[in-house]
C-alpha cells in the first residue's frame, strides 16, 4: 500500500540521512525528521538472521526480523502501524 503524502515526505527526507545505532540494549535513530530512542531485545539469532523487539519510550514493543546481507541489514517490521520492509547500510 502506498504511503500517504506526509509520511512519504518524511521518508524521502530521511533516505541517506537517518543514523541508527544499537549499543548494549539501547537504540537511537536521528535524522532530519526523526529523533527517537529506546531499548531493544534480540529474541533469537541464527547465522546472519535475527529476530528482535524494539521498545519505544512508552514501552510498546515492535517485532522485527532481520538478515545481514554484506553491508546491508534487511529487515521486516511485523507490527502495525510500522508493518513493512526496509534496509540499512552499514557506514
Amino acid at each position: 500500500m502506498p504511503l500517504d503524502l506526509p509520511l512519504q515526505a518524511v521518508l524521502s527526507a530521511e533516505l541517506g540521512q537517518l543514523i541508527v545505532t544499537f549499543n548494549q540494549g539501547q537504540f537511537s535513530a536521528a535524522g532530519p525528521g526523526v529523533n527517537s530512542s529506546g531499548r531493544y531485545e534480540v529474541t533469537s539469532a541464527s547465522g546472519d538472521q535475527l529476530a528482535l523487539v524494539l521498545y519505544d519510550t512508552q514501552g510498546v514493543g515492535y517485532h522485527f526480523t532481520a538478515q545481514f546481507m554484506g553491508k546491508d541489514l534487511q529487515f521486516q517490521s511485523n507490527d502495525t502501524p510500522w508493518t513493512g520492509m526496509g534496509s540499512f547500510q552499514r557506514a
